[in-house]
């Protein structure tokens, strides 16, 4: 598993695979304009009519030290196999990337900038899906509680495939997308997971 923190230019697309994820991409900085983060009510979905299915909310339950899908889209549910919203967003991953994927979740909702992560996922059929989650800063409609916006989009077609639920969680490579913005003042960033900033690369992940 590669683990980095490097931060890249501002709309800097290389890191980011899919075609889906990098339309994603545009539209939030689209809609953030020069502000750290966009607010609910900025987002509107008819302008990525064909990506709604892949997008999730996703927000910090501090008294329970998680990450739950507050909304989950309908092609996310058919990749689990399964209603996900309201649920852990980290439910049947192991301990170590529970930790490393929390610490960029938690990056993107304490410093408001957005990251990119690459998993694979078998299914109970021996099946290997490779997906690629965007992550992105979102206020919440108090204008002070930062949500996670963001999409997962399988590299393919999953919805013919003959599977009933998910087995295995791995991610391949987590990343930190660096965007410019205007300052914001310490009081406007909400508390989250707590973060520490001295990822480096790992090799292997998993024995």
């Amino acid at each position: 598993m590669l683990v980095s923190d490097e931060m890249f230019e501002s709309q800097d697309e290389t890191h980011i695979l899919h075609p889906s994820s990098r339309a994603l991409f545009r539209f939030w900085e689209t809609m953030r304009a020069e502000r750290p983060a966009p607010s609910r009510e900025d987002l509107d979905l008819k302008r990525i009519r064909t990506l709604v299915p892949h997008l999730f909310i996703a927000e910090f339950v501090a008294r329970a030290a998680m990450f739950r899908w507050r909304l989950a889209g309908t092609g996310i549910c058919d990749l689990y196999r399964r209603e996900l919203t309201g649920t852990d967003l980290l439910d049947g991953w192991d301990n170590f990337e529970v930790d490393v994927i929390s610490r960029f979740l938690g990056a993107t909702v304490t410093t408001r900038q957005p990251a990119v992560l690459r998993i694979r996922l078998q299914t109970d059929t021996d099946q290997v899906i490779g997906a690629e989650i965007m992550a992105f800063p979102m206020l919440a409609s108090d204008g002070v509680t930062t949500h996670i916006f963001g999409g997962l989009f399988p590299f393919r077609e999953t919805a013919t495939l003959d599977y009933a639920s998910l087995t295995h969680f791995e991610l391949s490579a987590a990343r930190s997308v660096w965007t410019e913005n205007l300052p914001v003042a310490p009081k406007e960033i909400a508390s989250a997971a707590p973060i520490k900033r001295n990822f480096h690369v790992i090799s292997g992940g998993r024995s």
